[in-house]
């Protein structure tokens, strides 16, 4: 598409004239944000969308978080929305053993965590393919890296957890020493420490990784993770946005 050309304010609280709506939206839509309708009709989904945009923009795990649901002729939210490299929302990918990783997520029928950024994507199997190289090719028989829990269709809050809103993080399902994945605690004995330590190594390597929560005391003590609640039976990947490429 053309660069998104606007003359007055469009969102929450703004001027919204009708050219401008229609363009904003336009552009969101071929982002992948294709809940909204191709019109000139500013309510409350489109605002939401605008507050995704602007929540994966500035790296913010929570919608609500420093979102103001408003795009400014020639502000940042522009800015991103013409960028070369601008956050596309889709759904995630499968994956499969030759790429070094499985979406555990996408056969959970009655769960629908299967939405993120290509940022994310693109990251994930980077880290795949690393993790492949790095271990799995001297490990045949470790677990691949088996991704969970990204964010719902429409991003925003989620009653399962605090973040995952705006698809800058996943779950990873814990490995077993058998293979197989999830079901376990760092302090199992059928934990592979070592295809975990993998993972996190491969991860960090990217360089749009941000952080690592897992509340296994050795990695912690190695400075790979960070421990938090509820993290001993998965480990929580984010990454963070990368420099703006103008268009």
């Amino acid at each position: 598409m053309p660069p998104v050309n606007i003359k007055k304010s469009v969102g929450l609280g703004a001027v919204n004239n009708s050219a401008d709506v229609k363009a904003v939206k336009a552009r969101l839509i071929e982002l992948g944000f294709d809940w909204l309708t191709a019109d000139d009709i500013m309510g409350p989904t489109t605002v939401k969308a605008i507050k995704l945009f602007q929540a994966i923009k500035n790296g913010r795990n929570q919608v609500n978080l420093g979102s103001d649901g408003r795009v400014d002729p020639g502000g940042d939210t522009l800015k991103w929305l013409n960028a070369d490299n601008a956050p596309r929302w889709i759904q995630m990918p499968q994956g499969s053993a030759a790429e070094g990783f499985h979406n555990h997520e996408l056969e959970q029928t009655d769960d629908a965590h299967d939405f993120g950024t290509n940022w994310l994507a693109d990251t994930l199997r980077a880290t795949a393919l690393a993790y492949k190289d790095n271990h799995l090719s001297a490990n045949p028989k470790a677990a691949l890296l088996t991704l969970n829990d990204f964010s719902l269709p429409q991003g925003g809050d989620t009653p399962m957890h605090a973040t995952h809103e705006s698809g800058l993080a996943c779950d990873i399902r814990l490995p077993r020493k058998n293979g197989s994945t999830g079901g376990i605690e760092v302090t199992s004995a059928s934990y592979d420490r070592k295809a975990m330590r993998a993972m996190i190594i491969a991860f960090r390597q990217q360089p749009q990784a941000s952080r690592v929560l897992l509340s296994d005391q050795v990695l912690v003590a190695e400075g790979l993770c960070m421990a938090a609640s509820g993290h001993a039976n998965h480990a929580h990947f984010e990454i963070k946005p990368p420099p703006r490429n103008p268009a």
